[in-house]
Formats: structure tokens, sequence, C-alpha cells
């Protein structure tokens, strides 16, 4: 009885482990880029579609990472070839980084967080046109 309960109590733990490391790996495929190391794992949502001709991906997330740290991770995983705005009103923070790994592969990177708080939120969204 007693290692039938250290086996469940393993299990417990070690499957949402596995979980958040498969999920992680997923979105970095559908999406083309990670999921930044500090996102929460319960704020993870992932959506896909098709139409007309494009299928599209989209991963939200939350994380505590400092806004401007969550900016330079981006920029340090898309390079060089990326388009980026940035918008800063009185409360909110907003960058959006735009990558194309070619024309028919695009990728968006919305970061954004109100001013004064530790949360990060992140949009991931990639269009592109099936060969």
């Amino acid at each position: 009885m007693r290692d039938t309960r250290g086996v469940v109590v393993g299990m417990t733990l070690v499957l949402p482990l596995l979980a958040l490391l498969a999920s992680r790996a997923v979105a970095e495929t559908d999406v083309g880029v990670p999921i930044h190391p500090k996102a929460i794992t319960s704020s993870v949502v992932h959506q896909s579609g098709k139409g007309e001709g494009t299928e599209w991906v989209q991963v939200n997330f939350t994380t505590h990472a400092p806004y401007e740290q969550v900016i330079r991770f981006y920029r340090e995983k898309t390079g060089r070839n990326v388009q980026i705005s940035h918008l800063e009103s009185g409360k909110l923070l907003n960058t959006l980084i735009l990558y194309a790994k070619k024309p028919q592969d695009q990728i968006n990177i919305n970061i954004s967080s109100q001013v004064g708080k530790k949360a990060t939120q992140v949009e991931i969204s990639r269009n592109r046109v099936p060969e």
C-alpha cells in the first residue's frame, strides 16, 4: 500500500511537468517562436483554425517577467527582419513585433502590460499559407 501511494504521488508531480514541456514544444512548433520561459503554465491558451486558404495558430499567456525583459527575449528570438511598434499611454504599455520567415508565413507577437503592474500579457499569432 505504501509503495502504491508513492507511485501515485510521484505521477501527480511528474505528469503536470511533462504536460508543460509538451505544450511549450507544441507551441514553439505551431507559432514558430518559443513561449517565454517564465510563462504561467495555467495561463497558456492555444487556438488554431483554417480558412480561405490559410492556417492560423494563436497562443496567449501571462508571465510575471518584466515587460522590457519579455520584449528583449522576443527580439533575440526573431532576429533582424522584424518591424516593431511601441505604444505607451498613461496606463498601458504595448509592443508589437511583426516577423516573417517568408511572405506566406507571418508571425505577430503582441506584448502588453499595465503601468505599475508585474504581469505581462503575450499573444503570439501565426498566419501561413500551407505549401
